[in-house]
């Protein structure tokens, strides 16, 4: 019954998720995300670091053999000295391991950050006790979930599997020579073969983690879609909850503010009033006429002015015209005729700043706009 009324519901959804929603399930910790991935991230940089690593390996470990047979004529292993000698050894075999453990753990942590887009949450950390009802366990070792652990595990010892053949396959009648190498020599060689292996397992595994984050990502897509009523009441709740308007409104203006500024970037020249009004006029050789990209008032109009200083845009102060403009032309609009001749004064004299005659125009269609700017 439980399994219908999941079907129903997953039927109902019919919706695109809302912005709301999607933060409710990033704060969750509801993210697209592969721990595939993350282990791929891990062998990749394990792989890298043993190439460099490696010789120093071979170094300590000749160092820690000699010691001990150095030693195998007046050492005595007693209740006395045994735990000394064994907090010895595996502080030489820490030194040894640890920075591929370290390493591994950096790989994989930066990239589960990438993945989610360095979203962290608390709450997946908080303990679940409804998971411990036996009942319900027994019912998620036959959910989806589990069956696509299942084959995604399956993959992955079939991956390590044929990678190991392939690389050893070759490598058996070698073996034996290696009893007439050096220790150095012998290490290295292993060493060769260790990466080829990590290397193979990395690039199948590659495959089975880019398919589990589509998975994964278009499982949480559909999860998060809403049911007719669901956009109805949240619709509702957003209308009557101040802080969600006043959330709303914060989100839009940063959306407006980036706009204005990138169309900013695109400007000719910027008009201001100077403090309180900025209107970003953009105008080039064969453009039938100079074009408002963006405009703002008080803060949007600072921000803009800061985004010109950054790129050297001129910046001309003219109190009644950039009133004018923001008063009467929307963005994306042609300046209007009766504003040519104030235009046509400031464009010649950025156009002179740059070294551009505007009287060597060859586009016969754009020549009579070239004579009102």
């Amino acid at each position: 019954m439980a399994e219908n009324d999941n079907d129903i519901d997953n039927e109902d959804k019919t919706e695109e998720a809302s912005v709301e929603r999607r933060e409710d399930f990033r704060e969750k910790g509801s993210v697209a995300h592969s721990h595939e991935l993350s282990q791929v991230a891990g062998l990749a940089a394990i792989a890298i670091f043993l190439g460099w690593y490696a010789p120093q390996i071979v170094i300590r470990a000749e160092k820690i053999l000699i010691n001990n047979f150095k030693s195998i004529e007046h050492f005595r292993v007693n209740e006395k000295n045994i735990l000394s000698y064994l907090g010895t050894q595996w502080a030489e075999i820490l030194y040894i391991t640890l920075p591929f453990f370290l390493v591994a753990a950096v790989a994989s942590s930066l990239s589960s950050l990438l993945q989610t887009q360095f979203n962290w949450s608390w709450k997946k950390l908080e303990p679940d006790w409804s998971k411990l009802n036996p009942i319900t366990g027994i019912g998620r070792l036959f959910s989806k979930e589990m069956l696509v652990g299942l084959f995604k595990t399956i993959a992955k010892l079939l991956a390590v599997s044929v990678v190991a053949w392939l690389v050893l396959a070759g490598e058996w009648r070698k073996v034996p020579s290696l009893l007439h190498a050096n220790y150095a020599a012998s290490w290295m060689y292993w060493t060769e073969i260790t990466q080829h292996l990590l290397w193979g397992v990395v690039g199948l595994m590659l495959f089975v983690g880019a398919a589990d984050f589509i998975y994964n990502f278009v499982t949480l897509e559909n999860k998060m879609k809403m049911t007719k009523q669901e956009v109805k009441e949240e619709t509702k709740q957003r209308e009557s909850d101040p802080h969600v308007k006043a959330k709303l409104r914060r989100m839009a203006r940063e959306i407006a503010t980036r706009k204005t500024v990138e169309n900013t970037r695109k400007a000719t020249v910027l008009i201001t009033n100077p403090t309180h009004y900025s209107i970003a006029i953009r105008y080039e050789l064969g453009m039938p006429a100079p074009l408002v990209v963006a405009k703002g008032v008080d803060f949007l109009a600072l921000k803009m002015r800061e985004t010109a200083k950054e790129l050297d845009i001129p910046i001309v102060e003219n109190k009644s015209l950039a009133r004018a403009i923001y008063a009467s032309v929307k963005e994306g609009d042609e300046i209007p005729a009766g504003m040519y001749q104030a235009i046509s004064e400031i464009i010649r004299f950025v156009f002179k700043l740059k070294g551009i005659s505007i009287a060597k125009k060859s586009d016969k269609n754009a020549q009579q706009p070239a004579q009102d700017v």
